[in-house]
């Protein structure tokens, strides 16, 4: 499997899990008719891929925008790398947000049970 790239769209987010170039980013808009089944690749590459690829990396979000059904789709990622970073996968995920209430949003509903360090970066406007 190694390489993951799912083209976006106005209702899917872009996804790039790139080990070559070491890029690892999901971005732009998520609210996709079925998450589970646009979800359901992603949950398989970090299952099979990610221990292998994911060690000292970093996984940059930058959705814009995600529905309550995506949203679960995004927890149970983010917990998916927490069991990996839990079992010695070091990585860095950065989480870019346009203003503080999104911010304080994602670190309630998202990262504040986490054992992994989430960092935060404003978009520019």
């Amino acid at each position: 499997m190694e390489e993951l790239i799912i083209k976006g769209t106005d209702y899917s987010p872009e996804i790039i899990f790139s080990p070559k170039n070491h890029q690892f980013t999901i971005s732009g808009m998520s609210r996709p008719e079925s998450p589970f089944k646009f979800f359901e690749p992603i949950f398989n590459w970090i299952d099979e891929e990610g221990k292998k690829y994911l060690n000292n990396a970093t996984i940059d979000f930058r959705i814009d925008y995600f529905n309550t059904p995506s949203a679960k789709m995004i927890r149970h990622m983010l917990e998916k790398l927490n069991v990996l970073f839990q079992n010695g996968v070091q990585m860095n995920i950065v989480w870019h947000y346009e203003d503080d209430d999104a911010k304080e949003e994602f670190e309630y509903e998202f990262a504040h049970d986490l054992g992994m360090k989430i960092q935060y970066a404003k978009n520019e406007q």
